[in-house]
């Protein structure tokens, strides 16, 4: 598995990074809950790190559901067919352990970030869910999970490895 930041209808403007590791709770692995992960990639082949390249994003643990969300993924959607990334935005809102934004992307697009206060022309914000699943009785709502103690974990083990 490769990360390629940036790809766009097979063009790789930023190289592409090798995954070394995946970190995923056992709370995913056993019981299908909390439903994150943190990928640990390599250095390119000039041997460059992946967030000297592109930077990275802040991220909020903890952080209290709502306000304007933007949701990005690679939908296997027509005429897309995860060849562009795609945009959702919306307000999220708390619903049934998860929260929510209006977003039809569908299969393809699982792992895509959900930034908070997202600036287009900077391209940065603050990660606050991933694309976590479609609402199949309301196909045009995102899911996505709170990042709480779980996810924090995650991230704190992924930093060592």
């Amino acid at each position: 598995m490769v990360f390629v930041p940036g790809y766009s209808k097979g063009k790789m403007p930023y190289g592409a990074f090798a995954v070394r590791t995946a970190v995923t709770p056992r709370s995913w692995e056993n019981d299908s809950t909390d439903d994150v992960s943190t990928l640990v990639v390599d250095t390119d082949k000039s041997g460059r790190r992946l967030t000297d390249v592109v930077d990275g994003q802040d991220i909020a643990f903890n952080r209290p559901v709502g306000g304007t969300i933007s949701a990005f993924g690679y939908s296997a959607t027509r005429p897309q067919l995860g060849e562009e990334l795609l945009r959702c935005v919306g307000t999220a809102k708390k619903k049934s352990g998860v929260q929510a934004i209006p977003c039809d992307m569908s299969g393809g697009s699982s792992g895509g970030p959900w930034l908070a206060d997202f600036n287009a022309t900077t391209g940065k914000g603050v990660l606050v869910s991933v694309n976590s699943a479609l609402d199949s009785l309301t196909p045009t709502e995102m899911q996505g999970e709170v990042l709480g103690a779980t996810a924090k974990k995650v991230y704190e083990r992924a930093q060592q490895g």
